[in-house]
């Protein structure tokens, strides 16, 4: 019958935390490699005509299912130059900390979407952790024009 070993029983813990440790690590630098490639993407992607007629179709769709907006589009909070502090306390200027190509859709709203009386909203939509998560893009409209 084996015996017991102290030393062996220390040495097997020490080694399957240095795996799980290598294994977290490992996990956090993917992760942070993808949201670099995804910042990137981000920054420099350019909004398309074909980009404008899925959203305006999306749009179309939610108004005729008698909803009053649409989620465009979601993105991390970490790539807003203040983590969405501004946009999670509606404070002014939360539009200048829209990164890349989320401040080009706030521009596209306002010089084609508001001017036919749609609204615009940022709004931090999830908190992991207790902190700000993903920022979600609204277009919005009134129930009714009365």
């Amino acid at each position: 019958m084996p015996m017991l070993d102290l030393k062996e029983l220390f040495k097997e813990k020490a080694a399957a935390a240095a795996r799980h440790k290598a294994e977290a690590d490992a996990a956090e630098a993917q992760h942070k490699a993808e949201l670099a490639a995804f910042s990137e993407r981000a920054r420099t992607y350019q909004i398309t005509d074909e980009d404008r007629e899925r959203a305006i179709k999306r749009i179309r769709r939610a108004f005729e299912a008698g909803e009053r907006e649409v989620m465009l589009v979601k993105f991390p909070s970490l790539l807003c130059e203040d983590g969405a502090r501004r946009i999670n306390n509606s404070l002014e200027g939360w539009q200048e900390t829209l990164p890349g190509v989320y401040r080009k859709i706030y521009d596209w709203w306002e010089h084609e979407m508001a001017p036919g009386g749609f609204t615009f909203a940022a709004r931090v939509i999830d908190f992991p952790g207790g902190v700000p998560g993903d920022v979600g893009l609204f277009i919005g409209w009134p129930q009714s024009l009365d």
